[in-house]
Formats: structure tokens, sequence, C-alpha cells
């Protein structure tokens, strides 16, 4: 069987991958546009979907000049009815992706990943900076308002985890899990756990599997990260042989399951963008490269 793969008219064949199943779309994003791709088998499968920071008219000039400028990270939230995006100039908005409407913002400077938590809390982890280095919490009803802050030495991930009700921070050596306490009108973060990272560190990116394992990337590799494991303190990394050894892999996430599933990751190419992703079965076989044209692309993330 043969799959077939398209990004903005171009169709690419993917040898021995089998059809893509309906639910599999994923956000692309970089500069300051959001665009949705979706992959289907027996025809062609591209971009679907666009929305650029610039063209909403619902926020502030300065979001639309200069605080969402080089959006860093654009995961799907609400059961795929949202997108919570963060930017690297200073921006964080949760927008609708039926409409395109904006119903949150908030200024966090060097942003780089965040997730929604339960009671419509906002978690946000900020990246070296002046006034970054920290795990920021919001009200989504409460734009601009932080209700509190913990340092986050170089914050790259956010990731909620309904199954263990724990939060999961990424950090340049940790990987460290929260628990909500306080109040809805007070909440509070403490910390459950902590893992150091694999290899030479830096970590850069958080994502969840679907067998609810983690991916996490450092500055030498990918990792598969198991909260349940016995080594380490508690935790397990395991090299992920698809994509380990291998640098400067800015995203990677997992759809699907077992050999069902599959991967994508960018990895940087130009400094720290990319001209395109990669999608692969969930082994790291029958590789596809996806061209994205006219963006400095920098993370994909799977709409689940």
């Amino acid at each position: 069987m043969q799959g077939w793969y398209a990004a903005l008219g171009i169709v690419v064949t993917v040898a021995g991958a089998g059809p893509a199943g309906a639910a599999e779309r994923l956000y692309a994003c970089g500069d300051d546009e959001i665009r949705e791709y979706r992959l289907s088998g027996g025809g062609v499968a591209g971009e679907v979907w666009r929305w650029r920071a610039a063209d909403a008219v619902d926020l502030p000039e300065s979001y639309r000049k200069t605080l969402l400028a080089k959006i860093d990270d654009c995961k799907a939230v609400d059961g795929g009815r949202s997108i919570l995006v963060t930017a690297s100039t200073g921006g964080v908005v949760l927008i609708d992706r039926a409409s395109g409407r904006v119903s949150f913002r908030a200024t966090a400077p060097m942003a780089h990943s965040a997730d929604l938590l339960p009671g419509g809390l906002i978690a946000v982890a900020l990246s070296i900076h002046q006034h970054g280095d920290r795990l920021e919490l919001y009200d989504r009803n409460r734009s601009e308002t932080p209700l509190l802050h913990l340092p986050l030495p170089s914050g790259h991930g956010a990731v909620w985890d309904a199954r263990r009700r724990r939060l999961f921070v990424l950090s340049h050596d940790l990987i460290q899990a929260y628990r909500i306490a306080g109040t809805g009108a007070a909440p509070k973060l403490l910390e459950a756990s902590r893992w150091m990272l694999p290899g030479r560190r830096d970590g850069h990116d958080l994502s969840r599997r679907p067998d609810g394992r983690y991916l996490v990337t450092t500055d030498d590799g990918v990792w598969t990260f198991d909260p349940e494991g016995k080594h380490s303190g508690g935790g397990m990394f395991a090299a992920l042989p698809a994509l380990n050894p291998k640098l400067r892999v800015k995203a990677v996430g997992m759809a699907g399951d077992g050999m069902n599933g599959r991967l994508a990751w960018v990895q940087a190419e130009e400094s720290w963008w990319a001209k395109g992703f990669t999608i692969a079965r969930a082994d790291g076989s029958d590789p596809v490269r996806v061209p994205v044209t006219g963006l400095h692309l920098y993370k994909v993330r799977w709409i689940e």
C-alpha cells in the first residue's frame, strides 16, 4: 500500500507507509504563523488552514507586530477546539480554531511552551531572559494577569498529564512534576518529583506519547521518558533509536499506537529553524520530508 503526503501542492509518495487516518492532522508554526496540515490516504494532503498574528484584528498592535513575531509552539487544546500559542518574542495567546478569535493573551518574555490545566489555568514555561527563566500560571479568563511564578532555568516545556494529575515541565537540566494545590482564587504549584536529563542535557522539547510516556529532546538526542521507570531516582530515559543521536531537534511528537503510529519532527537546518518537517513510522522507518515554504519553521504538533 502507499500513503500520500502533500504540502502546498507538493505530493510525496510514502513507500509502504499505509493510509493515514482521518485524525492525522498537525500544526506547523514559525514566524507569526500557524499552519494546519491534514494527512490522508488514497489522495493528497496538505495545508488546510492558516492563522497569522499580523491579520488578527482582535489583538493589540504590539502583539501583531512584535510579541508574536516568532511563534515557537502551537498546541491543540480543548479537545482540538483551541490552539495555545507561545512566542519567544514575548506573547502567549489562546485561539479559537473555528473562528480564529483570540480569547486570552499575556505578555511573557521568551515564552516557549504552555498547556491548559484543570480549573481554567494556563501554565507557561519562559526561557532565558532577564525577566524569564521561570514557570508562570494564569487564569484563562484573566488576560495579562500572572497568578504566580516559579524558577525554571531555560524553561522549554510544559505538559499537563491528566492521568497522573501532574504538570510536567522541562528546563535546562531537569524534568519536574508539579501538583496543583491551593484554591481556585489562589492556586499553588508544588513540586512532586524531579529527574535529571540524560546526555549533554539542555532540554529543548517535551511531548506526551500515546502510551503515557514522554518524548524529550536534549542537546544531543531524543529520548523516551517514563515517569514510572526504575532508574535514576524513579524515572527512566531511553534513547529513541530513530532520532538518537541527532542534534538540534526542535520538536518531536508521536501520534497513534504502535507501528500504526507516526513520528513527526523538526530538525534545525538554518541556525534555529528548518525548511520543512519529517513524518515517519513510529520506529523511524519510511521517513518523508514535507517542505514548508515561506516560513522559518520551528515546531510541529499533532492534533489529538
